[in-house]
């Protein structure tokens, strides 16, 4: 077992709690709709972080529920965020053994691969119940969070080992 390893094993619920809901905060803030497709999904990156490192506290129940509250607080239709963030949790928690291996720069790469699926599924399930493309900035999003993806695991090991001492 790696140090990582041991400092996540450890890790305490109200960090995960914590970390998630300033997550969902962030996501539900009203931004102008230009800047909107730059801004990181960063609901489903936490909740890739911790279905990667803590997969007993998340998994696909958890993404479920944390989409619903997403599509709840932007409108959108009912269970559109929570199959495009379910979709990409089941790909980390399938490929997590081989992805813990991975430098980071390889799981940016990885998480970029399950953020552009999730945003398909959006772009899908938007196109089936409106008839309407809803354009390709919001493709550019998977692409600024896999490049937040090491600053983020690196912050996260940060707070998980501060709490351990």
């Amino acid at each position: 077992m790696t140090e990582v390893d041991s400092l996540h094993r450890h890790t305490r619920k109200r960090l995960i709690i914590l970390s998630l809901m300033a997550a969902l905060f962030f996501d539900l803030i009203p931004f102008p709709q230009p800047l909107a497709g730059w801004l990181p999904a960063s609901t489903a990156m936490m909740t890739l972080y911790w279905s990667l490192h803590r997969p007993q506290n998340i998994g696909i129940g958890m993404a479920f529920v944390l989409g619903l509250i997403m599509d709840v607080g932007l409108g959108t239709p009912f269970g559109q965020h929570a199959l495009g963030i379910m979709a990409a949790v089941y790909l980390v928690e399938h490929n997590r053994h081989q992805m813990l291996g991975y430098s980071y720069g390889y799981q940016a790469l990885t998480i970029l691969g399950c953020l552009m699926l999730m945003t398909l599924v959006l772009v899908i399930v938007h196109f089936f119940t409106t008839h309407q493309f809803t354009g390709w900035n919001l493709f550019v999003s998977p692409f600024i969070s896999a490049l937040l993806w090491p600053l983020l695991s690196k912050f996260m090991l940060y707070l998980a080992y501060s709490r351990r001492l």
